[in-house]
């Protein structure tokens, strides 16, 4: 498959705003839970594409997944990987990853559950846990610093 990385334009904001939505209920979360995440993290705006970093990824002509970096207090922040279901497990993600690692050599993030696996798989290293009142739970926290020797994926679609 192949897959290009370019950068999101606002106009995008509403499509990456439904890719987050149906990514995050790939993981049989309830619609009431979906529409109340929607609403607190899940809507993306024209004006969050312009003031951060977000790449899109492109395949079979379609967006199918994107990452956003965000810096808070000099910190570099993955604020959000997301694929299309149909597209999970087969490289996008990877890909977007290493997009984001060649571009912000250094970031801390947290993590769905469902996704820690993946992530330690990027070279990620768990540093913590945090508190989500919006979702209710724990999520680690992460932190991926780029060594020289990690296979993240790579630039990808410059």
């Amino acid at each position: 498959m192949n897959v290009t990385i370019h950068p999101a334009m606002p106009e995008h904001a509403e499509e990456l705003s439904d890719i987050a939505l149906r990514s995050k209920g790939h993981w049989g979360y309830s619609s009431e839970q979906l529409a109340l995440w929607r609403e607190e993290f899940l809507t993306f705006t024209p004006e969050f594409i312009r003031d951060n970093q977000v790449w899109i990824a492109v395949a079979d002509e379609q967006i199918v997944g994107f990452a956003a970096i965000k810096e808070e207090d000099g910190t570099a922040i993955l604020d959000d990987l997301w694929v299309l279901p149909a597209y999970i497990g087969r490289g996008v993600g990877r890909q977007l990853f290493g997009h984001v690692a060649a571009h912000v050599p250094e970031f801390i993030f947290t993590s769905d559950p469902h996704t820690d696996n993946f992530y330690y798989k990027m070279g990620a290293e768990k540093i913590g846990e945090q508190p989500s009142t919006i979702q209710g739970r724990t999520l680690t926290l992460f932190r991926y610093r780029q060594t020289g020797n990690q296979s993240g994926g790579g630039p990808v679609g410059q």
